[in-house]
């Protein structure tokens, strides 16, 4: 804790981890570190629904994300994990700015927003290119005006059915980590 004391001190952006999730079986090759897959990470900003969370870091276990940054309330309930939520590191951030700071400077990551707008890349595509922060929008908005306004790039889910504009965030959240997780080898 004197280290992230000292970090706050310094102006620096502060993650606090609310549990050290185990590692998921790694996939490092002779050489070690340099042979892992690019890291995923999910940022759940607004999420509402109380099962969402538990639901996305299953999905996150399922799918060797690195980490769930929650950003905001430090209430959360992992309702719907089945467990899995032991299997995930959850670190918390004040504001959305700090957790988009952090990811970026620390983990070198880009920050890419799940969202039907224009400009996004379709998902199946794979537009990814290393270290990649998934950011969710609220289930009823979408993501808000200040969320899209810290990502690098969007990716969206292309839909053949009639009848509906969106899925569920955790079911988006899933098939996104999918194509990742494809993408990286993982």
């Amino acid at each position: 804790m004197a280290a992230a004391a000292t970090a706050a001190a310094a102006g620096e952006a502060e993650a606090v981890s609310l549990h050290g999730g185990q590692e998921a079986p790694g996939v490092a090759g002779p050489s070690g570190e340099a042979d892992r897959p690019p890291a995923s990470f999910v940022i759940a900003h607004s999420v509402a629904k109380r099962h969402n969370v538990g639901t996305i870091a299953r999905c996150a276990t399922a799918f060797g994300v690195k980490q769930v940054c929650l950003v905001g309330s430090r209430q959360f309930n992992t309702f719907g994990s089945h467990g899995s939520d032991a299997y995930v590191d959850f670190a918390h951030y004040d504001n959305l700015e700090q957790c988009c700071a952090h990811l970026r400077k620390a983990e070198k990551c880009r920050i890419v927003g799940i969202e039907i707008i224009e400009g996004a890349q379709p998902v199946h595509e794979h537009p990814f290119s290393g270290p990649t922060a998934f950011i969710l929008g609220n289930e009823g908005q979408g993501l808000s005006a200040r969320q899209k306004a810290v990502c690098d790039s969007f990716v969206y889910i292309p839909q053949h059915g009639v009848g509906t504009a969106s899925l569920n965030v955790a079911v988006a959240c899933s098939i996104v980590l999918h194509h990742f997780a494809i993408w990286a080898g993982a």
